[in-house]
């Protein structure tokens, strides 16, 4: 059969603390060894799959936080599939610095690593296919080092492993910056990327040149959606990959549009629906938004944990229901009035939606603390 088959990962960040995220320690404690368990189906699926190639486009585990423990964990891994070649391209998260545990470790025969920020190449010739790659030497790279390359017309399949920030051309980045354009003219038959945490294919002129794998395993809440990895076939001119979901659970973001009207037992109520059709073992972040009667300040901690799913965070983002139509005809000569017709006058001359957040952020509290009301803030 033509071409060579892969499994294109990225981003598993193994032995991360969790610690930055603000879960509950005893979440983040889970959450690092799901990680690991998502690794285990990775090398399960290369297996099953009986793919050639492993890509790892970087990330794969914390430097910081990374044991020699958990690297003869990772090995003993690759060791399970010995007829897989295995490639690693090092990222900002796994640098090969002097004391790095991908120079200083003793890895499996059928493991490669780019270890220089040089791109090189690794010729496969059973599979005539080149994989190209580089490593990262520091936490940050601002220089392009992609700009100029061509793979070559070499008759081979061509595949491209680095850890990178594509971003449009012209632009800037601390972080290896790629324009789509090099990616078309390098001679690519496929673009194994990593760095971005959201999978993705990068296109130029219409036409695919490279894929994000994304991280298999969501790391937050800014990380919703589906998460996995690219398997397929690739070779001259041949790019059959597809994208498939692998993640043990998904970070979900639900906004719930309240009114005064609500009660707390209306809003338990409309949280607990909407967790069966998505599943209880995902983290969910509830965002209350409209208004509440003033003062109806809702019980953000009793809600978050009588909703009853694998973690859930609840934000209040509601304004207090007040009538502001009233107030200024009942109490123009009041400090109420006055009060509520500056802060709108000045509103109706924002135009910015930041400082416009703020200043009705700020006629809410005004209006809470001239009502005598207990002011938490914005």
């Amino acid at each position: 059969m033509d071409g060579i088959k892969i499994l294109h990962t990225g981003d598993l960040h193994l032995g991360m603390s969790f610690a930055s995220s603000k879960l509950p320690s005893n979440v983040g404690r889970i959450r690092r060894q799901e990680l690991w368990e998502t690794f285990d189906r990775i090398i399960e699926r290369a297996e099953d799959e009986k793919v050639d190639l492993l890509l790892i486009a970087g990330d794969l585990f914390e430097y910081r936080y990374c044991t020699s423990a958990d690297i003869k964990r990772i090995n003993e891994k690759f060791a399970r599939i010995p007829r897989i070649r295995v490639c690693i391209a090092p990222g900002n998260h796994d640098p090969v610095l002097g004391d790095s545990l991908y120079s200083t470790f003793r890895w499996q025969p059928n493991v490669h690593i780019f270890r220089s920020r040089e791109i090189s190449a690794l010729r496969l010739d059973e599979y005539n296919t080149v994989v190209w790659g580089l490593g990262w030497d520091a936490g940050e790279i601002r220089d392009p080092l992609l700009e100029g390359f061509f793979a070559g017309d070499n008759h081979c399949t061509n595949i491209l492993l680095l850890h990178c920030d594509v971003v449009p051309k012209g632009s800037s980045s601390s972080y290896l910056p790629v324009y789509p354009e090099q990616l078309a003219a390098g001679g690519f038959d496929y673009a194994a990327l990593g760095h971005i945490h959201k999978g993705r294919e990068i296109e130029h002129s219409s036409k695919c040149h490279g894929r994000y794998c994304g991280s298999p395993e969501p790391l937050d809440f800014s990380e919703g959606g589906e998460h996995g990895i690219y398997i397929g076939r690739v070779g001259r001119n041949i790019c059959r990959v597809k994208f498939e979901p692998i993640a043990r659970r998904r970070f979900i973001t639900e906004s719930i549009s309240l009114d005064p009207s609500c009660t707390p037992d209306m809003i338990l109520r409309e949280m607990q629906q909407r967790i069966p059709p998505q599943g209880s073992d995902n983290l969910f972040r509830f965002i209350l938004e409209g208004s509440l009667d003033p003062g109806a300040e809702p019980d953000t901690v009793y809600l978050q944990q009588a909703v009853q799913a694998f973690h859930a965070e609840v934000i209040n983002s509601t304004l207090p229901g007040y009538d502001l139509d009233a107030i200024m005809s009942e109490g123009q000569e009041g400090i109420m009035g006055v009060f509520t017709e500056k802060l709108l006058g000045r509103l109706e001359k924002e135009t910015d939606g930041q400082k416009r957040a703020v200043l009705e952020r700020a006629l809410y509290i005004g209006l809470d603390a001239l009502n005598g009301r207990k002011v938490i803030g914005p």
